[in-house]
């Protein structure tokens, strides 16, 4: 099914809040939070904004390694506190991911990219050069919710000098074939994702809230009814839901019941 929805579609395959510019420039830029600026459509292959530091990141990963092009990441606006998606992008870039999938990083609540493998992370890692122009860096001055902002006048030179830099420094292609990830939990729009993800946390935290302590801190881990579909069961409460991810779904909830990463 997913074969065949993404044989009928041009690149990028993997939707997402994003546009399209120049799919033969080498810069993909990606801003954090709700930053807004004006850039040339030619000065960039693709543009988008990402919000979360699980499936967001990995429908970057995802896009940007099934066009060999993109040699340059260019990773702007203002860092966010709780998820804090910046870090987990700069973590990923610089360090990977762990035996289990998470990302290598110092902040970031549910790193976890389970809809990709250690192969697909390599290939990104090797493809592209991280252009690092989030800000601030200090989680002091990092606020819980930004609302929509402009970049300043100095925010935006740095970004244009940042493309003209790339674009001076371009190697070329990645000599290596694409990569195309087809992952039923990539593939859903991701309003639907975010949608499900929140439905599933409120699940997780409500049944949480009605258990008496001896029940709270049972090890009864989730069952998978269904890959493909991603139907999970919860034998703590008796509960079935869907998730775009069925792996994430444990992580998601061993997290918020306060378990190590």
């Amino acid at each position: 099914m997913i074969e065949e929805e993404l044989s009928t579609r041009k690149w990028p395959y993997v939707p997402g809040d994003y546009e399209v510019g120049n799919e033969s420039s080498p810069i993909a830029i990606i801003i954090v939070g709700r930053g807004q600026v004006i850039i040339s459509k030619e000065d960039f292959c693709i543009r988008g904004t990402i919000k979360t530091e699980n499936v967001g990141l990995e429908k970057v990963v995802a896009n940007i390694i099934s066009n060999p092009n993109i040699r340059f990441l260019i990773a702007c606006g203002k860092e966010e506190f709780g998820h804090f998606p910046g870090s987990a992008l700069i973590g990923l870039c610089k360090n990977g991911v762990d035996e289990h999938m998470r990302i290598i990083c110092e902040r970031a609540a549910i790193p976890y990219l389970c809809n990709l493998d250690h192969d697909t992370i390599e290939r990104f890692r090797r493809q592209v050069e991280l252009v690092d122009l989030i800000f601030p860096k200090s989680a002091d001055e990092i606020i819980a919710y930004d609302p929509i902002y402009n970049f300043d006048h100095s925010r935006t030179e740095s970004l244009h000098e940042a493309i003209r830099n790339c674009k001076s420094h371009n190697p070329g292609p990645f000599p290596e074939e694409p990569i195309v990830v087809l992952n039923q939990g990539l593939v859903q729009d991701g309003a639907k994702v975010g949608k499900q993800l929140n439905k599933l946390a409120d699940t997780f935290v409500t049944s949480m809230l009605q258990m008496p302590s001896e029940r709270l801190c049972t090890n009864a881990s989730l069952v998978v009814l269904s890959e493909r579909f991603g139907v999970i069961y919860d034998p703590v409460d008796g509960s079935v839901s869907t998730t775009p991810s069925v792996e994430f779904a444990g992580r998601l909830k061993a997290y918020l019941r306060g378990e190590g990463n």
